[in-house]
């Protein structure tokens, strides 16, 4: 039997870290019955500075990527790309780049046992139904997806900061590994893998450890 340890550095708002987040778990699959898996995530902002209230999502991609034949050519690559893992991308209607602090304060409040489902339904409101994951609102009813029913609750605890610490100390880490883009992942602390990654890889990689 051999036990894996996997630190998952990612951002909600990253199209790269939903495939790479699905590659990782088509591999694990592939692992024998008998493996012990643990998987961590950690909070990593691609706009850390963002606004609250987040901006105009195209506007957004047009001046980082340079212009707009850049910006739909990078569309059409994340449909490409998400179709070798299953994954939908309906960026024509995501019209936000949301501030992704309060998502990532839903991740770490969420009991372990759940993180895995409510990430992968954070991934598929925002990149295939267009839904704003910088709105508490919209992040309580993503919240009741996973059985988290006491709305009032739950948005107080967002609102008042609670899992904070936890998304600030994610990039504390980022920082000390010297992590610059996600998604990124650590094996048994020693294995480190940057970038979207294949399942062959990934198995390739638990192979050697």
């Amino acid at each position: 039997m051999k036990n894996l340890s996997i630190d998952v550095f990612m951002d909600t708002v990253c199209p790269w870290c939903r495939m790479g987040t699905s590659s990782l778990q088509t591999a694990l699959k592939q692992l024998p019955e008998d493996t012990e898996i643990t998987v961590r995530w950690h909070a990593f902002q691609l706009n850390p500075g963002m606004r609250p209230e987040g901006e105009e999502y195209r506007k957004v991609m047009i001046g980082r990527l340079g212009g707009a034949a850049q910006f739909e050519a990078r569309m059409r690559q994340y449909n490409e790309y998400g179709a070798h893992f299953c994954l939908e991308f309906n960026m024509d209607i995501v019209k936000f780049t949301p501030n992704s602090t309060l998502s990532h304060q839903l991740i770490a409040i969420t009991p372990e046992e759940l993180k895995e489902q409510l990430i992968e339904n954070i991934y598929t409101a925002y990149f295939e139904n267009g839904i704003n994951i910088g709105d508490v609102n919209e992040l309580v009813e993503l919240g009741k997806t996973i059985g988290i029913n006491n709305a009032a609750e739950l948005k107080f605890r967002l609102l008042n900061g609670e899992g904070l610490e936890e998304v600030k100390l994610g990039q504390r880490d980022a920082q000390n590994l010297g992590i610059r883009g996600v998604p990124y992942f650590v094996i048994n602390n020693e294995v480190h893998l940057s970038g979207l990654k294949s399942p062959h890889e990934f198995i390739q990689a638990f192979e050697n450890i």
